[in-house]
């Protein structure tokens, strides 16, 4: 028995190519599914096992009806044409153990499944995160204010920002109101004495003159006024000074004056910071020059550095500068202190914590830092968003 190839319309009246025998005999149903084939598709060999009910649906045409031998009936190729909106058919398993041309059949993409919520996560839509707006961001947070520039030269006060204040008011204030009397009776014949009460003399009177509360005159001895009654008159001045923290040269320089003695005999010690050492070796090291304007005396001044904690520290200074130049809230004072240190006041930079220092020393055209240490009078925020405020001197910035 011989398979002929059926022939499409339009290959005219030429005869079929014949088709070699299968080497086994193909069952009738699997050449029946054959013969439904379309007409110009080659056998083609696949691994898996088609679907036949499928296939059968797909290809329900007037020659699956006949009964007539496979070999002997003829079918014509649009006897078995599947319709345009059928499925493309799925191709019979081969029956012959020999290799042809396979046929490529356009395999339709397969049906997407609707997403199930229960298995299939919503899409999630991912911040897009540039790269410059956290910059942006941390640019808003609390910084210095203002930046240092270059400076050749550093003025420091002493109250608050190289020493405790609780050291000025708990060892220095109290040696002088709890050793006056004695102090002025064992020294009051001394030259240096007399100067002193001259002094404080002068300035009484000045201060009465200006109708200045509590202020008080101090009389001059005389064969009717007795020394001990001009000692009462200079204890009573130095106190009322002292309780209205008075920053007048004529008290300041009697405060020095009785701190020596104390310093000398060992009573007192100088008392700084732990940063303030370190932050001098590091200004030294770099060439700058150190000096204090204090509205302590210099004498006081030089006492407190010299006898200080950590030894005898006025090796670290060039200069020294008190109330005799003039009050540290004048800006005037601070034009003369740069014009004797002969440097423009933009390279010199001035540390202080009292906030009126600050603003007569930037009139003045200062670079300036205010400390805070503990103890020290409170700053408001308006203050502290004006100016560079640090905690140590190790804090303050870099010159920019």
């Amino acid at each position: 028995m011989v398979l002929t190839r059926s022939r499409s319309n339009n290959q005219g009246n030429a005869a079929p190519a014949p088709v070699p025998a299968p080497k086994k005999t193909t069952p009738a149903t699997k050449r029946k599914a054959a013969a439904s084939a379309a007409p110009d598709s080659k056998a083609t060999k696949t691994d898996s096992t088609p679907d036949i009910s499928a296939a059968k649906e797909a290809q329900a045409t007037p020659a699956e009806a006949t009964s007539a031998p496979l070999e002997t009936v003829p079918v014509p190729a649009a006897a078995v044409t599947a319709p345009a909106d059928a499925p493309a058919p799925i191709p019979a398993a081969a029956a012959t153990t020999e290799t042809l041309e396979p046929v490529k059949v356009p395999t339709p993409p397969p049906a997407l499944a609707a997403p199930e919520t229960s298995t299939i996560p919503a899409p999630v839509e991912l911040p897009i995160v540039a790269a410059a707006e956290p910059v942006i961001a941390s640019s808003e947070e609390p910084t210095v204010h203002h930046v240092i520039h270059p400076y050749d030269v550093v003025v420091s006060d002493i109250e608050g920002t190289t020493t405790p204040i609780v050291f000025v008011k708990e060892n220095l204030f109290p040696y002088v109101t709890s050793k006056l009397a004695e102090f002025l009776q064992r020294n009051w014949t001394s030259e240096e004495m007399k100067s002193a009460v001259e002094a404080l003399r002068i300035q009484a009177a000045k201060d009465v003159a200006d109708g200045v509360a509590d202020a008080t005159s101090i009389t001059t001895e005389s064969a009717e006024v007795s020394a001990e009654k001009v000692q009462q008159d200079v204890i009573a001045s130095i106190g009322w000074q002292m309780k209205a923290d008075r920053k007048i040269g004529a008290l300041k320089a009697f405060q020095g004056y009785m701190w020596r003695e104390g310093y000398t005999n060992g009573d007192l010690k100088g008392a700084l910071y732990e940063d303030v050492i370190p932050a001098f070796d590091h200004w030294k090291a770099e060439g700058k020059k150190l000096y204090i304007y204090s509205s302590g005396s210099i004498a006081a001044q030089k006492l407190l550095f010299g006898f200080s904690e950590k030894g005898d520290l006025l090796h670290y200074f060039s200069g020294h500068y008190d109330t005799t130049i003039g009050l540290k809230v004048d800006a005037e004072s601070y034009a003369k202190i740069a014009a004797d240190i002969g440097l423009n006041p933009a390279r010199i930079l001035f540390l202080s914590d009292n906030i009126h220092e600050i603003v007569a020393a930037k009139k003045a055209g200062f670079q300036t830092v205010i400390t805070d240490r503990p103890g020290n009078a409170p700053l408001t925020a308006e203050e502290r968003d004006g100016n560079i405020v640090v905690k140590s001197f190790l804090d303050i910035p870099k010159p920019q």
